[in-house]
């Protein structure tokens, strides 16, 4: 079977909406949020790092050098991450603000070039234009992105809001799709 990493992504941006709306209210979350994006740094950068001494060195080609760098980058900022979250917390609170702003002009963005062949309809886009407007707020407004927990909270209802827009988008590509391999008696065609 095909294997979705659209299915995937939405999974695992599902989970991290419900983690981030269950614990916004965690004086520490962001500090764990960190912790958590630094071991997903440095578990690449390590099996890359592993694979690449491992080998023989007859067998190591100009692109497993090249690539020792950036796995070497990777796993000292993932050190970073996790050793000293307090210096990345306040990026990374800017960096969900982009990705909010991202996620929301995407879909904005692919709904546009779909309105046509699906029927769009203009309620589908309200899920995307919340949540980019919630990343411009993060973004702009001072006094919101000095309360982590709000945008903490923000940010997983966005993450939320995000999957319902796949699931929307999903379904009426599927119904187009259903439509179109209808044999031509069932849409009233001459027999």
């Amino acid at each position: 079977k095909k294997f979705s990493i659209n299915l995937l992504t939405n999974v695992v941006l599902l989970l991290a909406g419900i983690i981030l709306i269950i614990f916004h209210g965690v004086p520490s979350i962001m500090l764990w949020g960190c912790r958590v994006m630094g071991a997903m740094f440095m578990l690449p950068a390590v099996i890359y790092l592993v694979m690449v001494a491992v080998r023989h060195a007859d067998a190591r080609t100009s692109a497993d050098y090249m690539g020792v760098l950036p796995a070497v980058g990777g796993l000292c900022f993932g050190l970073v991450m996790i050793l000293k979250p307090d210096t990345v917390a306040g990026i990374l609170q800017l960096l969900m603000a982009v990705l909010l702003v991202g996620l929301g002009l995407f879909h904005i963005i692919y709904l546009l070039l779909s309105r046509n062949s699906w029927n769009v309809k203009g309620w589908y886009y309200l899920c995307p234009v919340v949540v980019a407007l919630c990343g411009v707020l993060s973004l702009m407004v001072p006094s919101l992105r000095a309360n982590v927990s709000t945008v903490v909270l923000i940010t997983g209802i966005c993450l939320l809001l995000f999957n319902f827009t796949s699931l929307q988008e999903y379904l009426a590509e599927r119904r187009v799709r259903r439509e179109l391999t209808r044999p031509a008696v069932e849409l009233g065609a001459p027999a």
